[in-house]
């Protein structure tokens, strides 16, 4: 089996399996009514802030809404340490692989 098959099979895995959670370090895929959800949110909380914004006297006017947490999306500052941390996995895993290709090669010889 090739990488590019292991993927599709895993991509192909329901958005809450445990292997595809694993790969997004342990947070969940939203499904579409979540995303549509959150996305609808921000539009009514903006309307409203519009509104008020609108009718206010221009030395009161009303601080901007706050987008809802989307707890599926890396919180931000975390990007880069998340792919350093990944790099990290990968060097490690490729020295071990290595390390065990070694020993089956001694292991083949003696």
């Amino acid at each position: 089996m090739t990488y590019r098959e292991l993927a599709s099979y895993v991509q192909g895995l329901s958005p809450h399996a445990r292997t595809r959670t694993a790969l997004r370090d342990g947070r969940q895929e939203p499904n579409g009514q979540e995303i549509l959800l959150a996305d609808l949110f921000d539009m009514v909380q903006r309307l409203n802030w519009t509104l008020m914004a609108v009718n206010a006297d221009k030395s009161k006017t009303p601080k901007p809404p706050k987008p809802y947490a989307r707890w599926w999306l890396a919180p931000k500052g975390q990007g880069a340490e998340d792919g350093g941390r990944r790099l990290a996995r990968l060097e490690d895993a490729r020295r071990r692989a290595a390390e065990r290709n070694q020993q089956i090669k001694q292991g083949a010889i003696a």
